[in-house]
């Protein structure tokens, strides 16, 4: 049977849906308070394929089925250097929903 995956767009969203939601309970104040105050301008979600650094925190097989799972960075571009508040890990599989969020430490 062929998984049903849904686009990485969509995955995304949800993937940026759900650092909403749990952000509070994971970031500091003052990184919830510098988000919030740039992301309009300077906030950034970027998917890509999965790194192999998964592995080592989760079940995640990248060999197994890559294409399931889409990895999103979310941040904050400053001029100097860029900040990571959330690492996700998200199933495109709409049958095997998974998340896993390694957050800013």
């Amino acid at each position: 049977m062929t998984a049903r995956l849904c686009s990485i767009e969509e995955a995304t969203h949800q993937a940026y849906d759900i650092f909403l939601e749990l952000a509070p309970d994971n970031l500091e104040e003052h990184d919830i308070n510098m988000f919030n105050e740039h992301r309009e301008d300077r906030g950034f979600i970027e998917e890509s394929e999965p790194d192999e650094s998964w592995s080592s925190v989760t079940a995640y097989e990248q060999e197994a089925e890559p294409e399931h799972f889409v990895q999103v960075l979310v941040g904050i571009e400053f001029d100097d250097s860029d900040q990571v508040y959330a690492k996700i890990l998200i199933s495109r599989d709409l049958d095997a929903p998974f998340c896993h969020i390694i957050w800013k430490q």
